[in-house]
């Protein structure tokens, strides 16, 4: 193997080398990144975040808890 020329032919040379002797992922890798991407999609589906906004309609309070909060004794 010759010496390069210079940085480019270097760079391409080495691109080319490794390109050529990749390794495949091992499967805890790969089950790594299918966790990743899940993890990803289930952030994307929530939707976006940021600041609510000013009129927002307050969430309603269920029957469950309006009935603990009467049951409780006043202190």
């Amino acid at each position: 193997m010759t010496k390069p020329r210079n940085p480019r032919e270097h760079y391409h040379r080495e691109k080319e080398r490794r390109a050529n002797t990749a390794k495949p992922d091992s499967e805890l890798m790969a089950a790594a990144r299918r966790e990743y991407e899940a993890l990803l999609a289930a952030q994307a589906t929530k939707g976006k975040g940021g600041r609510p906004k000013k009129n927002a309609a307050k969430p309603a309070v269920s029957n469950e808890v309006e009935d603990t909060l009467e049951d409780a004794p006043d202190e």
